[in-house]
């Protein structure tokens, strides 16, 4: 004899691809409890809520929601808590989307709090569903990104993209990824600096650690479009504890955002013949140079640029400055004045180092063979060799132009 299944509590419920209405959330089945039920229901979430607008944290607040006990045996709850986990977990996807949407700044930690309070009850994690790529391929911190206000925002307004961030550490490899590209999508290079300084994006190695006490360096880089010529570019900069950095990490560099694709300036030490960060050319160990690479996602172009680095101490002193720039002295007069500053008193001359590409420049993937660079050996240049500054910082600025090279001999 043939006996039909009986169909276990909660089979009745059917998950849709589409996220439950927010009023359905009130009738979602409440997680087994945690606790001994001796203790009774938690009292922190009111019987019922008035009807509010969707998405606005009341509206959301039936997701934490625990009912009363229920009848029968316990392994009978497994099949409903099941179903209703994964329920609450597509409200909260849709819940996110739509946050990021309307990017509303304002109802963003209200929203993100309820959704927290929500996963906490279920089991969920929130910082995962951050960070899934569920909104069109992208993460939804990559859409707080994309459609942040062109303008940023005070210091005493909220910031949708700084509320997703505290909610969704700590960060992957692929998000770290998904916020680079988002920067680049949207050309912010001021939020692209401001993320750099926090340690889950731009992880320190343990040397940088021991040197900088576990602190990113706030590295001050700042990019300026030339009004005269749209494919032009300034990059100015300056990099504190270079010497000790270029000295024990062998390796300093910085990221920046210009004319709609991703940079890294950096200057590295060789550590043998066959160092992989100067792809396959050999140098001399301890040799100094510096290289200019395009990161993944950025389009080809020509890089003809000049590398422009500065004594310190002409920053905030024009006499300084312009005895540096003055040149060698033009009478008998001018001469023997000059040799009577001293080494603390005269500014050296600025550095000037060229860089140009004798092809494109293409984006390299991550961790492959940069040999698609632009890389110029320090030992060349006869003032460039060391960059030895007495307070162990480095000013510099970068003029580039997106054009190939002029055939000049330099």
């Amino acid at each position: 004899m043939i006996i039909d299944k009986q169909p276990l509590p909660g089979d009745e419920l059917e998950i849709q691809d589409a996220p439950p209405s927010y009023d359905a959330l009130e009738g979602v089945p409440p997680p087994p409890p945690r606790r001994d039920e001796k203790a009774g229901p938690s009292g922190s979430f009111p019987a019922s809520t008035p009807p509010t607008s969707p998405g606005s944290p009341a509206s959301i607040s039936g997701l934490g929601k625990r009912g009363g006990k229920r009848g029968g045996n316990s392994w009978f709850a497994f099949g409903p808590s099941s179903k209703a986990a994964r329920e609450v977990r597509t409200t909260v996807l849709g819940l996110l989307r739509d946050l990021v949407k309307q990017g509303d700044a304002k109802g963003a930690l209200g929203v993100l709090e309820s959704c927290a309070d929500a996963c906490k009850s279920y089991d969920l994690s929130l910082s995962s569903l951050l960070q899934e790529k569920s909104v069109e391929g992208h993460t939804p911190i990559y859409w707080a990104i994309v459609n942040r206000p062109a303008l940023p925002p005070r210091p005493d307004d909220p910031d949708l993209v700084s509320a997703v961030l505290s909610h969704a550490a700590p960060l992957t490899d692929a998000t770290v990824d998904e916020l680079r590209l988002a920067c680049l999508h949207t050309s912010d290079h001021a939020l692209f600096q401001k993320l750099r300084r926090s340690p889950a994006f731009s992880p320190l190695s343990a040397k940088d650690e021991l040197i900088l006490g576990g602190n990113v360096p706030l590295d001050e880089v700042d990019v300026e479009d030339v009004k005269a010529d749209e494919g032009a570019f300034i990059v100015k900069m300056k990099i504190p504890a270079f010497q000790k950095r270029m000295r024990i990490s062998e390796s300093v560099r910085v990221e920046f955002i210009a004319k709609g694709r991703m940079w890294e300036l950096s200057f590295i030490v060789a550590g043998d013949h066959w160092d992989r960060r100067f792809g396959h050319r050999r140098v001399k160990q301890g040799t100094w140079a510096v290289k200019l690479a395009l990161l993944p996602h950025s389009p080809p172009t020509w890089i003809d640029s000049r590398l422009v680095i500065e004594d310190p101490r002409v920053r905030g002193r024009p006499d300084l400055a312009q005895s540096s720039s003055s040149g060698p002295p033009t009478s008998l007069l001018e001469a023997v004045l000059s040799q009577g500053e001293s080494s603390e008193t005269k500014a050296r001359p600025p550095i000037e180092v060229r860089l140009k590409a004798r092809e494109q420049l293409t984006a390299q993937s991550w961790g492959a063979h940069a040999d698609n660079m632009v890389l110029v050996l320090l030992e060349e240049n006869a003032l460039a060799h060391g960059l030895q500054f007495n307070d162990g910082s480095l000013i510099a600025r970068l003029e580039a132009k997106l054009a190939r090279p002029e055939c000049i001999i330099c």
